[in-house]
């Protein structure tokens, strides 16, 4: 599904209109694959699978992000904390919600229309050293934020505190890639990078962030109950 609908991307980014986004459960699986016919099978399987989800009411909505390399393939759900879906495996809290309102669909230079790109970087945790985690990524995004086709974060931490994931959407990879050229965020970055370098040493962070890009494959659900921004 290469081209999705306006509606369907304001159901994605509706979430961060409010702030009840904070706190809620999300499931959440990282497939890994080998090469680009297998990612297509998994895509289809993980469409198939969001599908029957949604129609059986499990889950508010959800997404699958197909990996820009063609290595990896992403499941993700709204879950009702009530429902028999939020006991399971791959469940994540989320910890940091941000949303500036979407803009008009980027163009090339050729006048066509560019897609969406989502990141998902994942960075495993030490015991007991989520709030130092959370607290770095609260100091950078500011300056993240206001550059040109930033549209949204969500930072998810499993339940069981070993994982944190940020999630996060810009207009186009030209606009991601385009946050590394400016001096204040790398200064920002920067200033993040000693203490998580310290933190890696030291047992905050045990090994060093996954830094993975997406398209966005399928998406289910409504305005009203929606997954991410």
């Amino acid at each position: 599904m290469e081209n999705e609908t306006q509606s369907e991307f304001v159901a994605l980014n509706h979430i961060g209109h409010s702030p009840s986004a904070v706190g809620a459960l999300v499931r959440l699986k990282v497939f890994q694959v080998a090469g680009r016919h297998k990612q297509l099978k998994q895509v289809n399987h993980a469409i198939s699978a969001m599908d029957r989800v949604w129609q059986d009411g499990a889950v508010q909505s959800g997404a699958v992000l197909r990996g820009t390399r063609g290595k990896h393939v992403v499941s993700l759900a709204l879950v009702d904390a009530q429902a028999e879906e939020a006991s399971g495996p791959n469940r994540y809290t989320v910890e940091y919600s941000d949303h500036i309102a979407a803009q008009p669909s980027s163009k090339s230079k050729q006048g066509q229309e560019t897609a969406r790109l989502y990141f998902l970087n994942i960075v495993q945790l030490a015991p007991g050293k989520r709030e130092v985690m959370i607290r770095n990524f609260e100091r950078t995004m500011p300056y993240v934020r206001k550059q040109p086709g930033y549209i949204s974060t969500n930072l998810l931490v499993s339940r069981d505190n070993r994982l944190a994931i940020h999630v996060g959407q810009f207009e186009s990879r030209r606009h991601f890639q385009a946050i590394f050229r400016k001096q204040e965020v790398l200064r920002a970055f920067g200033r993040g990078l000693a203490p998580g370098m310290m933190a890696t040493i030291c047992g905050v962070l045990p090994k060093p962030p996954s830094l993975h890009l997406f398209e966005l494959a399928h998406v289910v659900g409504s305005t009203e109950h929606n997954l991410l921004n």
